[in-house]
């Protein structure tokens, strides 16, 4: 066992130890398991290319707590992905889970065990979405299909991923709103390092303000030395919700490359009655090699209840291919 891992195992050694003394496991009391998921399908006309009926999202999963004591709670959560094997994705369209354009099969999205302790939480997730992408990004991330993370294919204007895989994260407890989360990711089983991504993010969400700043370094095939820092905001007033984010990523093997780029991205959104609600972001950013690129998105939603609304989207890019989406979005 190397330092680095001895320095990372260390401390939740010593908070499991200390959170399970005097409990048995027939002890604890099991709330779940819980089923849950969303299907989010309609049309996508992408210009250029032919109307396609198309699934959003859809998804299902399991998902539960059990609590050993109250200093130890441990939670699970599966979650699979079906739109992959829905949609034909090609170099036009993205399909969550199908950022490497494998299409035709069903993606684990989420795959995870979380340890909530007095300590803090630390997190073993073969699968997960980012809680990068999802705290530091989330105030723009608000339109169905045109959700512009690295994984979007040619609507990508951030160089962010939103789904993560073999991340060992912590977590500690919330001081006054704040936060502070870290982790390590594998992303590469064969190159020697055990780790090949270190990030970590302050977050703050208390009252109608939140924010977040992070920074992540990343080692990846073609890149051997890419650091991203990132801060978003956003503040609710009730009716109206703004936000915003900068990211900066500083390739610094290579300042020529396409990985070396500053993005930002704009949003407002209004709640114009209980059924009617909009929203309109703006994002761009600098990619060296003439890969630059910038968006206007516009979102009209119906919202039937809570569980259940439909929407029309429409997204206008500067290089790349313009579309139009609309469905109805159900959730379980």
């Amino acid at each position: 066992m190397t330092t680095l891992q001895r320095l990372t195992l260390t401390p939740l050694a010593f908070a499991l130890a200390a959170a399970v003394s005097g409990q048995t496991l027939a002890d604890t009391q099991h709330n779940g398991p819980t089923f849950s998921g969303n299907v989010t399908g309609g049309v996508l006309d992408v210009s250029d290319r032919d109307l396609d009926l198309w699934a959003f999202r859809a998804e299902a999963g399991v998902g539960g707590i059990y609590t050993v004591n109250p200093s130890l709670r441990i939670r699970y959560d599966l979650v699979a992905d079906f739109a992959n094997a829905i949609n034909s994705v090609d170099e036009q369209t993205w399909t969550p889970g199908a950022h490497r354009q494998d299409d035709g099969e069903i993606y684990i999205r989420t795959a995870r065990v979380l340890l909530l302790t007095d300590f803090g939480s630390f997190g073993f997730q073969p699968r997960v979405p980012s809680g990068f992408w999802g705290q530091i990004y989330n105030n723009i991330d608000v339109f169905e299909y045109n959700r512009f993370h690295a994984q979007t294919g040619q609507n990508a204007i951030f160089g962010q991923a939103e789904q993560g895989s073999d991340v060992l994260s912590y977590g500690t407890p919330r001081f006054g709103g704040f936060q502070f989360i870290g982790a390590v990711l594998t992303t590469n089983a064969q190159n020697d390092q055990d780790f090949d991504v270190y990030t970590g993010r302050l977050i703050y969400n208390q009252g109608p303000l939140n924010f977040g700043i992070g920074h992540t370094q990343v080692r990846r095939p073609g890149i051997d030395n890419l650091h991203r820092t990132s801060f978003g905001i956003g503040y609710d007033f009730g009716m109206v919700q703004l936000g915003g984010v900068y990211e900066h990523n500083d390739d610094r093997e290579n300042s020529g490359a396409a990985s070396d780029f500053d993005a930002w991205g704009v949003n407002v959104s209004a709640n114009l009655s209980d059924a009617w609600s909009v929203s309109l972001g703006y994002a761009e950013n600098n990619r060296n090699l003439d890969l630059d690129n910038d968006a206007w998105v516009g979102i009209v939603r119906h919202h039937f209840n809570d569980k259940v609304y439909g929407f029309l989207e429409a997204a206008h890019y500067d290089r790349t291919d313009n579309n139009v989406a609309a469905g109805l979005s159900v959730s379980f």
